[in-house]
């Protein structure tokens, strides 16, 4: 375990390395060539960078710079770019976590605050063996890791004590730019002030599912299948209603090292509370449905505009314009009650027996009680919407509509109309 996470920090250090000698090369091999002064100075930094990357110097810089940033996964610079306050490295899992949190991640990925220039630090000790990071081995004391790499004890010591300042809180605080939830816990006005943070770890998750649906090569195939109407042995999965905040602008690299690796943005999911579908409750008070609460509130605004329409138009002549728009109104609140009007013409067979209702209205909304009237319900039941809507109209028109014989024939007709339709 010792050989092989040192292993891996050595190869770290030499690709870091070798990246730096790439970009002094490649400054050297330009197409015009160099002037001698400038071959000199080049290299002189690639002697620096092999010195500057010697293995103990470089793990000795990188314990000297390890505090200029912070290890987490919950993070305050998201609250405000410009926080001070601390960070927390929290890794503790719970397989049976009731809640969609951070403590919810297997793995939970951990981000890296501060310093941009020191985030070479927090790659090292995100080195993982396959048992654990680096940070973790030092995190539980297990500074032998690096022993194999240093030329004495107290050598591996200071590299362990430097590297864990990047995972430590010693003095937590907040700032006043963090949010701050005064919580009472008492009388006397006692408070707990709570502190909550961005779970960047619990961000980072999300993104990744979400990006996963929608452009992982298998999702892409699982919907071409399922478009083609074939078979997949996998699920397609969709996130809708997805709402994104960006932190950092135009560098997000200036927030979070993870917040960089997401282009800045966080997915947020719709927290909405869920529709609300009240219990069904058939009308079995009153002998005209039509004036229920069911009906007014679902026809308030249909009737209005109706009214202010025939208000609108009432000191001029009539003509097929005119009367095309008032009928279209018409058979909007038609269509709406006939809405209404279907769930209890489905319920129970038989539930208006024991109801208010009109014998020609129990006809109407329970297709069991048409032995109830012997005449032609269908008409009684037109001429009920028709006194209905006349009535409603005057009110809504605050009397300025005073409406007769006439208009109630016309309404008549047309719910007569727009029942034998709808197949009762």
């Amino acid at each position: 375990m010792q050989t092989e996470i040192s292993t891996l920090i050595q190869a770290y250090i030499e690709q870091r390395r070798q990246t730096k000698l790439d970009e002094i090369e490649k400054k050297k091999n330009v197409k015009n060539g160099v002037s001698e002064i400038e071959l000199a100075n080049l290299n002189e930094q690639i002697q620096t960078a092999y010195q500057d990357f010697d293995v103990q110097t470089w793990l000795t810089s990188a314990a000297v710079r390890a505090k200029q940033i912070s290890l987490a996964t919950h993070a305050v610079k998201f609250t405000h770019g410009s926080a001070k306050g601390s960070n927390i490295l929290a890794l503790v899992t719970h397989t049976d976590a009731p809640y969609l949190d951070s403590s919810a991640i297997v793995t939970p990925a951990v981000d890296a605050v501060g310093n941009a220039a020191a985030l070479d630090v927090a790659k090292l000790l995100q080195l993982d063996d396959g048992n654990a990071t680096l940070a973790v081995y030092l995190s539980q004391g297990d500074d032998h890791v690096l022993r194999p790499l240093a030329s004495s004890d107290e050598q591996c010591q200071l590299w362990a004590d430097g590297l864990r300042q990047a995972l430590e809180v010693k003095t937590p605080s907040s700032h006043t730019l963090a949010k701050q939830i005064y919580f009472p816990i008492g009388g006397d006005n006692q408070y707990h002030l709570i502190s909550p943070l961005y779970s960047s770890a619990l961000a980072h998750e999300l993104f990744h599912q979400v990006q996963h649906s929608r452009f992982s090569d298998e999702m892409k195939a699982a919907r071409e299948a399922r478009k083609k109407n074939q078979p997949s042995d996998i699920d397609v999965v969709r996130y809708s209603n997805l709402a994104i905040t960006i932190s950092g602008g135009s560098k997000p690299q200036n927030i979070s090292q993870l917040n960089s690796k997401r282009y800045g943005k966080t997915y947020l999911f719709p927290c909405t509370a869920p529709d609300w579908q009240s219990q069904y409750q058939p009308p079995m008070f009153g002998s005209n449905w039509f004036d229920s609460r069911e009906v007014g509130r679902d026809t308030y605004y249909l009737v209005k505009l109706l009214a202010e329409f025939l208000v609108k138009v009432k000191p001029l002549d009539s003509n097929i314009r005119i009367r095309q728009r008032r009928d279209r109104l018409a058979d909007q609140i038609l269509d709406s009650i006939l809405t209404l009007a279907a769930p209890h013409q489905v319920n129970a067979k038989g539930w208006s027996e024991t109801s208010e209702l009109s014998p020609a209205q129990q006809c109407w909304l329970d297709p069991q009680a048409e032995h109830l009237y012997s005449g032609d319900w269908q008409t009684e039941v037109s001429r009920d919407f028709g006194l209905w809507l006349n009535n409603r109209l005057e009110k809504a028109s605050q009397q300025q509509l005073m409406l007769g014989s006439e208009a109630l024939q016309h309404w008549q007709a047309l719910c007569h109309d727009a029942i034998r339709e709808a197949g009762r």
